[in-house]
């Protein structure tokens, strides 16, 4: 649900996270509380692998997309904020400074934003590479924020009857997903690109945290769970409770908070309330001016409709639905039940009930998030302090990913629920 693309951390470029903060912070969190946590954690073992990883002194390794900085395995800079305008953050860059912020140092590294099964499963497969000759240092675990999903029911269909996979027996079960998935001996087939890099990975040590994904209760599975060495990380919400729409839950091996909020500070925007890590450069202007103009409004005399066009399945695909909604959608306010529609989800899908908690309205292109005030006015709500400008970061399984590391500080620092 995040739309954020660009953006700075401390203050010159992406990645200077340690210069942004004290020698004290750089160090990793001491680990407090029980020696094993089942509201966290699948069992002691998956414990032991996020305690070991917290402590390390090596950095985790972000894969995801970023809009400033220099990942890894690019030889330039990627863009300087524009003085003047908007400097937009993006996925990874926010997904990064969450992980600054419970484990220390971070190396990012760059995906394709051109997303599909290939071109991840070529850049896990680079990253494999670069770990194991030693391009990028071993990091203390890799954490990626990426789902790759497949439809159970698909997999099943690729079995014999009597070798279906349940839900309930998925977990131990998840190598004869896997085998089906790369039953065809193709050398090319990305799942078994990603089954071998993965495997990699494993043999040196080096451990995966991916987000489950947030489409649940349905048949997705995150194809990058299923491997050995990749423990799935679901959302707990603002109370601490497992979200309902966590993706599989039966893989789910940890459980970490998945809510952020990011707000205006000086010379920029910072998470969680400015006490944290600062985007400097990151300013948000037109997404001020547009709150103003919308505050205090009749929703009635606002809210659009959605197009005929998109009210419907697309038969073309998903690839043609996107082409259809940036040529038939304007900016502005729609219900959000509508705009999910008209993006094609199910309405009993995951994602549905998770956008619906955040707010009944949202305006397009943006994830600016209004609600109705008792006067049955608009009202901005940015699931925070409710200061103006503020803007909710809030991807449940993709910003609990990097949050396995969380110091009792800064949980306690994080807004209130509302």
């Amino acid at each position: 649900m995040l739309g954020l693309a660009g953006g700075v951390v401390g203050g010159e470029r992406f990645g200077p996270y340690r210069d942004a903060r004290t020698a004290e912070s750089v160090q990793p969190p001491a680990w407090r509380g029980p020696s094993f946590d089942p509201r966290r954690y699948a069992d002691a073992a998956v414990e032991a692998v996020v305690r070991s990883a917290c402590a390390s002194p090596a950095p985790f390794v972000v894969l995801d997309s970023f809009s400033f900085g220099r990942p890894a395995n690019l030889d330039d800079d990627l863009g300087d904020p524009s003085d003047g305008a908007d400097a937009h953050i993006s996925h990874g860059d926010v997904v990064a400074a969450i992980a600054a912020l419970g484990h220390g140092a971070v190396t990012t590294y760059q995906i394709d934003p051109v997303f599909n099964a290939f071109t991840l499963a070529r850049d896990i497969a680079a990253l494999a590479r670069d770990v194991a000759s030693g391009k990028v240092a071993r990091p203390a675990a890799v954490v990626t924020s990426i789902v790759l999903p497949v439809d159970l029911d698909d997999v099943n269909r690729a079995l014999p009857a009597d070798k279906a996979v349940s839900e309930a027996d998925l977990r131990a079960r998840r190598g004869d997903v896997m085998a089906a998935l790369v039953g065809d001996g193709d050398p090319r087939n990305p799942y078994r690109i990603v089954r071998d890099a993965l495997a990699t990975l494993a043999r040196l040590d080096v451990p995966v945290f991916a987000a489950s994904g947030n489409t649940g209760p349905d048949g997705l599975i995150n194809v990058l769970a299923l491997n050995d060495g990749v423990y799935a990380v679901g959302a707990l919400d603002a109370a601490g409770r497992p979200t309902a729409y966590t993706s599989a839950p039966e893989m789910t091996a940890i459980w970490a908070p998945g809510q952020f909020v990011l707000s205006e500070t000086t010379g920029g925007l910072s998470l969680t309330g400015g006490r944290d890590v600062a985007f400097a450069g990151a300013a948000a202007p037109g997404r001020k001016a547009l709150i103003a103009s919308l505050v205090g409004r009749d929703p009635a005399a606002l809210v659009r409709r959605v197009p005929a066009a998109l009210a419907g399945p697309d038969p073309a695909g998903p690839g043609r639905r996107q082409r259809t909604l940036r040529r038939y959608l304007e900016a502005g306010l729609y219900r959000t039940v509508d705009l999910l529609t008209a993006y094609g989800y199910d309405m009993s899908s995951g994602n549905v009930a998770r956008s619906l908690e955040q707010g009944p309205y949202m305006h397009y292109p943006s994830d600016a998030i209004f609600r109705l005030d008792p006067t049955g006015r608009l009202a901005f709500d940015p699931q925070g302090d409710g200061s103006a400008g503020q803007l909710v970061a809030y991807d449940a399984t993709s910003f609990a990913t990097p949050n396995v590391c969380p110091s009792p500080q800064r949980v306690a620092q994080r807004a209130a629920p509302r």
